[in-house]
């Protein structure tokens, strides 16, 4: 199914963020954030990109997300991706890969016996900007899963999986270089560079 005009694709947006905010996912900001970018998702990229957003937001409740999503945090994982999509698919592909390989690792990683910092060798699993085996893993495998997707929209798939793979890793090394020791940084500004990283990367591989 290729793009969707205009009417579908706002109902079908309208329709993703009401279901997300009943599922509890979202709130009531993060539910009309997550209609604007599943209509133009739907627009550019037709009903497959619409629920691989979806998939998303599920991925990163299931990987243990404990609260509703704010506008803020929906926008600087989506509104990259989707904005690529208007390019190459690839470039939708490697910044939502990047930001549901970040959210799983993080969620797996925070569960972990143990994690690691460069600059302070073991710490306490969820630390900031901290690596794990099994968060690392985790953001391999779903890298991977965004990559096979990748046929259906006429995307390479190792351009795809590099672009994640980038863009996530990306996502840590700004949290500690930028994010901890600039006050004004906050992790939206961490997660949306990841996923222009995770885009570029993907893009500019394609």
């Amino acid at each position: 199914m290729g793009p969707l005009g205009w009417p579908l694709a706002i109902a079908l947006g309208l329709a993703a963020g009401g279901l997300l905010y009943r599922l509890g996912w979202l709130t009531a900001g993060g539910a009309a954030a997550a209609a604007v970018l599943g209509a133009l998702a739907s627009r550019a990229g037709g009903l497959p990109a619409a629920l691989l957003l979806f998939a998303f937001v599920a991925a990163g409740n299931l990987a243990g997300a404990a609260e509703r999503r704010r506008a803020s945090q929906v926008l600087a994982n989506g509104l990259i991706p989707v904005l690529a999509l208007f390019l190459h698919p690839a470039g939708f592909l490697g910044g939502l890969g990047a930001a549901a390989a970040d959210t799983v690792a993080t969620g797996v990683g925070g569960r972990a016996p143990w994690a690691w910092r460069p600059d302070r060798g073991r710490v306490p699993p969820g630390t900031n900007a901290a690596v794990s085996p099994q968060g690392t893993l985790a953001l391999l495998l779903t890298a991977g899963g965004m990559a096979l997707a990748a046929p259906l929209f006429a995307a390479p798939p190792g351009a795809v999986f590099a672009g994640a793979v980038a863009g996530a890793f990306a996502d840590t090394l700004v949290g500690l270089l930028l994010e901890e020791r600039l006050a004004f940084w906050s992790n939206d500004l961490t997660n949306a560079a990841a996923t222009l990283v995770g885009a570029g990367v993907a893009l500019a591989l394609c």
